[in-house]
């Protein structure tokens, strides 16, 4: 569903996968929100979230799921030492892959063809495309979300989700 189409919090909370709204911030409200909007409360909140058609959404999170995670960016660092291919980043490497649509992956490998320039970005929230991201589902996802997600992903260029 297009967020200029939506009329009511039902629709958009049905748009963004069916997200508790729990997770859906309302300042700025939803359909509102900018990059700048993200990184401001990320800085202001100490919380992960999501740039999704201007909407703010928190990233779902748990121990277990960080723990999962970081052993798997660990794997991709390691094999990486090795095999000088790019960059691996966590759930905190925001990029922004389209208009108002930024993503955190929990795990996202980056090649260096993909880098502007081959370089390390200096934006907080750059415009790049990882050619490989993993999601470690955690039990506040819902299945539209991650629908939503794989599609925004492919539709962006990312070639392999995990």
């Amino acid at each position: 569903m297009n967020q200029a189409l939506t009329t009511s919090l039902a629709e958009r909370l049905a748009d963004l996968g069916d997200v508790p709204c729990s997770r859906v911030r309302t300042d700025p409200p939803p359909g509102k929100a900018s990059v700048d909007d993200l990184i401001r409360v990320q800085h202001s909140t100490g919380r992960l979230y999501e740039l999704v058609d201007g909407t703010l959404v928190e990233k779902a999170m748990g121990w277990q799921e960080s723990l999962l995670a970081g052993v798997l960016l660990q794997w991709l660092n390691n094999y990486l030492d090795n095999h000088e291919m790019g960059l691996a980043t966590g759930a905190d490497g925001l990029t922004r892959l389209f208009g108002d649509t930024v993503r955190g992956p929990d795990v996202a490998f980056v090649s260096w063809s993909r880098l502007p320039g081959g370089r390390i970005p200096t934006d907080p929230i750059p415009d790049l495309v990882p050619d490989f991201v993993i999601e470690v589902l955690s039990v506040n996802n819902t299945r539209g979300e991650m629908a939503r997600k794989r599609r925004e992903y492919f539709h962006a260029g990312v070639r392999l989700v995990w």
